[in-house]
Order: structure tokens, then sequence, then C-alpha cells
């Protein structure tokens, strides 16, 4: 009997639990009323790396110099993340950067070496920045060498960078690459308002968005003069009047991070006022930012909405891949104000 009394007790407890457990559960919140630091959401820059105030071929590397806003920074200590680099809101602070790429074995890949960089004014020789500059990587730019350094604005600036001999064991084929420092000079001013005089025509990002494995940014410039190969020889593709040259930047974000993808179909409709505009965006190479899909297109000033649509990704694929890039299209659509192009 006593038996039989506890089994009913263990009963009715279970079937009081039950209910309340499942009621926890689904009032339950994970954070809600702690307080922590608000965490902004993952955004990609440009897969421009390969753009830049300056871009030189020098002893087998690719090298970008850079110089820009001051980023928000972060170092690793003791496995915690902590703010480095000063406050970006600081207007004497620029981020500079620099890449250097593999231009002679495996073409692109990033190289391991130790950057140092000297900035000095030119108008008294004084030097504003003398440091060796840390390895880091950022989201849609990889990794590089780049810090916040203080230069003041309205002021021209001779720079030198000094790269060391590739850092790395090296095997047949490779031995006799990167074994010397390189050194490499320019110059840069920046106007009153601190902007890198010579940066104007960089890619302006209207959009982007991440689906299906891939990542589809579209970004503009001024117009660019293009060229087809017809029997061996290169002829030019005159733009249209009021042309920009837009961009479709199309990476592979799920099974090899970051890498372009050839092959697939492009096409970018422009609207406005009820009509539209459908322009196909063949494969093009550049010398600045590599592989993309792109055109010169004529567009009067005002707003616009740009329809994004990628089809036709039929390459083979191997079983690690067969399902996490896209099968079916992809379509994006951005809204963007084109402003009267600068005389």
């Amino acid at each position: 009997m006593a038996n039989r009394r506890t089994l009913i007790y263990l009963l009715v407890f279970t079937l009081a639990l039950v209910p309340a457990l499942v009621i926890t559960l689904l009032s339950y919140h994970p954070g809600e009323g702690e307080e922590c630091s608000p965490v902004a959401p993952l955004t990609y820059a440009a897969h421009t790396h390969t753009t830049g105030l300056a871009v030189a071929i020098k002893d087998g590397m690719q090298l970008v110099f850079n110089v820009g806003p001051a980023e928000q920074l972060y170092q690793v200590v003791d496995g915690v993340l902590e703010p480095c680099g000063g406050d970006p809101a600081d207007a004497d602070l620029k981020h500079i950067s620099v890449d250097v790429n593999d231009a002679a074995l495996a073409l692109g890949e990033r190289l391991p070496v130790e950057v140092s960089l000297e900035v000095r004014r030119q108008d008294s020789g004084a030097v504003v920045v003398q440091a060796s500059v840390p390895a880091m990587v950022a989201p849609g730019h990889g990794y590089h060498f780049g810090d916040n350094y203080r230069v003041p604005a309205g002021a021209a600036y001779d720079w030198a960078v000094t790269i060391s001999p590739v850092t790395a064991l090296r095997q047949d084929g490779a031995q006799d690459l990167w074994r010397e420092p390189v050194v490499w000079t320019g110059s840069f001013t920046l106007d009153a308002e601190g902007r890198a005089v010579g940066q104007t025509d960089a890619l302006a990002l209207i959009g982007e968005l991440t689906q299906d494995g891939l990542h589809i940014m579209l970004s503009y410039q001024d117009a660019r003069p293009l060229y087809a190969v017809e029997e061996g020889e290169a002829v030019p593709v005159p733009p249209e009047p009021l042309s920009r040259y837009y961009v479709v930047d199309l990476t592979d974000h799920a099974v090899n991070y970051e890498a372009k993808l050839p092959g697939a179909t492009v096409t970018v409709t422009f609207r406005r006022y009820g009509t539209a505009l459908v322009v196909p965006f063949p494969a093009v190479i550049s010398p600045e930012y590599g592989f993309h899909y792109g055109a010169n297109v004529g567009l009067e000033p005002g707003d616009w909405t740009v329809d994004v649509e990628v089809s036709e990704l039929d390459f083979l694929r191997r079983a690690e891949a067969a399902v996490s890039l896209a099968s079916a299209p992809v379509r994006a659509s951005f809204d963007f104000t084109l402003d009267e192009p600068e005389t």
C-alpha cells in the first residue's frame, strides 16, 4: 500500500511539473534583462583588396597601399577581445593598410611577411608615423597589414613601406623567391576634411546580399574602358553617355570562403518611374580588382531600384559542395541615388 501511495505522489508531482517546465521553456529568452554591450551585425566590406591609393608589382609581389577613415580594431589578450587602435571618431586618426600578395608563384595568395611604415610631412620633413604594421583581418578584405595612425588633415605626405623577405620555409620551385627586403615609396595628400586625394574613384557600394552560399555585392564607379577580344585583337567597347561602371562581385561564402565564382549568368535590371533597363553583365577581368561581372551603364541622376539576378550556376560539384552553393537563381534588390557626375 505504501509503495502504491508513493507511486501516486510521484505521478501527481510529475503531472504538475511538466506544464511548469513547458511554460518556463516557452517564456525563456536568453540575455533578456541582462546588461551587456550590443554587438553590431556582421557586415562585409567590398571585395576590393586589390584597389588602393597606390598599387604596384615589385619583385614578384603585388603591393596595395590605402589610406582611409579610422577603423574600430580589436586585439586578443589572454583569449579575450579588447578594443585597440584609438577612437575611430578621432578625425586625425587614419587607417593605413598594406596588402602583400604573391604575383609570381600562386598568384594572389597572401604572403607571410613583416611590414614597417614611415610617413613624413612634405612641408617640414617631420616623421608622423614610424611603426611596425601589424597583421590583421577584416571582412571582405581578408588578411593584410594595417592599423590606425595619427595623420593630420590638410597636408601632403611621403611614405615608405619596407617589406621583409617571406618568413616561411620553401619547397622546390619557391626557394629563390622573396629573399630580399622590398622598399616601396609614394606620396598622398589629405584634404581639409581628411580624405585621401586620389581615392575618389574607388568603388562605391550600393548593396549586398548573402543567400544560399553566395555573397552578391553591387558597386559602381566612374566609367571604365572595356575591351572585347575579336580574332586575337583587343577592340574597344565605347561607353554610353552619362555612363558609370557597375560591378557585381560574386563570391562563394559556403565552400571556399571569399573565392570568386566564374561561370554564372548575371542580369541587372535598373528600374525607375515604371520603366526597366535590363542589362546582361558579362565577365570582366580588371588589373585593380580581378574577376567580376560588370558593364558601363548610362543612367540619369536620381533614385533607382536595381535588381540583380545570378543564375546558371551549373558547374559540376563534388559531394561536399553539392548542396552548399545555390542551384536555383538568386536575386537581390537594392535602392540607391545616383548623383550628378562630377565635371
